[in-house]
């Protein structure tokens, strides 16, 4: 069986991330989820996520009670900057089918990705598709070789978390239980 990589800052995670990796699993049948936060994303260089240890802890907290949802540190641990590549190459050692699951709007800059040909030959892509998204007039060749699976529209972004955390406005129904607690505990995002 195969099992989902999926990468991203989860700054913070948040029930958007959950659902919509549920259906994915679901959908594509995959043995497990594993949540691989970012040390530094190569096409998001300028923003400045918290802590990485505050990411990770956050996204464990968040899984605990999903069996099929793993966290790793990997990318973390090697600091840098995280490239796909690089990631798929060192879980390849343990799991022989991957399948790499990104956003619809990652699809749309693939060809800026590193080595994305090889991406391609080391994993399935997975697209996750809301009916929100729209086709772009312009696709790269990246379109033809995606799999796209229709998840659920789950309008939640980590950036207004973020802004209703510094704000002094509720995330109860934003985020899951105790990572509102571990944000509030560590004073995160004011």
């Amino acid at each position: 069986m195969a099992i989902g990589l999926y990468g991203g800052s989860f700054d913070p995670i948040h029930f958007g991330h959950l659902i919509t990796t549920q259906s994915v699993l679901e959908q594509r049948n995959l043995e497990q989820i594993i949540f691989m936060p970012s040390h530094i994303s190569p096409l998001k260089q300028d923003a400045k996520p918290i802590a990485d240890f505050h990411r990770l802890e956050m996204v464990k907290l968040a899984v605990e009670s999903m069996p099929q949802f793993t966290v790793s540190d990997l990318e973390i641990r090697k600091g840098n900057i995280s490239y796909t590549i690089d990631t798929l190459l060192e879980i390849k050692k343990k799991h022989a089918e991957i399948e790499l699951i990104i956003g619809f709007d990652n699809l749309c800059v693939f060809d800026r990705w590193h080595k994305p040909e090889e991406i391609f030959e080391l994993a399935k892509v997975v697209v996750m598709k809301r009916d929100v998204d729209i086709q772009p007039n312009a696709k790269n060749i990246y379109f033809d070789k995606a799999i796209f699976v229709d998840t659920p529209t789950i309008e939640i972004s980590s950036t207004d978390i973020r802004n209703r955390v510094k704000n002094d406005l509720p995330i109860a129904y934003l985020v899951p239980h105790k990572v509102k607690e571990y944000i509030s505990q560590n004073r995160l995002y004011k």
